[in-house]
């Protein structure tokens, strides 16, 4: 079995005819993304790395900074023989 691979990103507002904080983060929430730590231009994020990757692509007038990358071990217990 395969680590899911966690990503922390944050996302910056870049102009005034951005879509707010609050819809960003209705819709990075419903891909299942964590919304870590929030301020009113900004927001840190944290999740799947191909769920961020596919969310962020699709936020037009926020621009994404990727922070922190690390591997999520599988927590599925294992049979010994």
């Amino acid at each position: 079995m395969s680590d899911t691979v966690i990503q922390q990103v944050i996302l910056r507002k870049e102009n005034d005819s951005a879509p707010s904080g609050k819809a960003v983060k209705r819709m990075v929430k419903t891909r299942g993304i964590s919304v870590v730590d929030e301020k009113p231009s900004s927001l840190l994020i944290e999740g799947d790395e191909a769920a961020i990757k596919s969310a962020t692509q699709s936020i037009k007038g926020w621009r994404s900074f990727p922070t922190r990358r690390y591997s999520a071990p599988d927590t599925k217990v294992k049979v010994g023989r």
